[in-house]
């Protein structure tokens, strides 16, 4: 399983997943692309309730332990990175008036048992039996992370986004830690044969669009 959604939703989730006919059991492994709320709310709750193991890169383990991610709202939040354009910004705003959103969740323990991720991991999901690759893909944040499958499959979490196009987004993420770092790792992932983009927030989109607005020559 790939990420999760905000606190609160699990009992939904586990709704959408007898509709599927998928046992939570079935689930061994959970990867979490990075440590923002819309990611990990229920993480804790699946945890508990399952015998999966963790899958995450370093730098998220304290914030998962802490439970709480920053706020880009707040000076913290804004000196750490910042909104693509000010339409981004006053649009998550007038968001943030109708949803309450706390950027918290349950803390997440990350153990012995389970996998931290320092960089690129070629191997590790070969050894679970997946045919792909985790790769660090920072810019939305420090810790985010994305698989790519043999067959072109790319899950990115937030590296990428597909929707308020009309705010001339261009597949970027909204807010972002480091924009060069976002269009580094989207090198990277078309390096490693990304040909369709699954994002978190959006629906999927070929990798050409990400080679158009970065001018691929590869």
């Amino acid at each position: 399983m790939i990420d999760t959604n905000m606190p609160g939703t699990y009992g939904r989730f586990l709704d959408k997943l007898r509709g599927l006919g998928i046992d939570l059991a079935d689930i061994k492994y959970l990867l979490l692309t990075h440590h923002h709320d819309d990611h990990v709310g229920f993480a804790a709750d699946l945890l508990h309730d399952t015998d999966a193991r963790v899958i995450v890169h370093e730098l998220a383990v304290p914030i998962l332990h802490r439970g709480q991610a920053q706020n880009p709202f707040t000076k913290k939040g804004m000196d750490r990175g910042r909104f693509l354009n000010p339409w981004a910004r006053y649009s998550m705003m007038l968001l943030s008036a109708f949803v309450q959103r706390g950027w918290g969740y349950l803390p997440v323990e990350v153990g012995d048992r389970d996998f931290v991720v320092q960089g690129d991991e070629p191997g590790l999901l070969q050894e679970i039996g997946i045919d792909g690759v985790i790769l660090h893909t920072p810019g939305h944040s420090q810790d985010s992370i994305s698989i790519v499958l043999a067959d072109g499959s790319a899950f990115v979490g937030d590296t990428a986004m597909n929707f308020m196009r009309f705010f001339g987004t261009r597949y970027r993420p909204i807010y972002a830690e480091d924009y060069d770092k976002v269009y580094e790792s989207w090198h990277k992932l078309i390096e490693h044969g990304a040909s369709v983009i699954y994002t978190a927030h959006g629906a999927p989109f070929s990798a050409d669009e990400l080679k158009r607005h970065i001018g691929w020559e590869g």
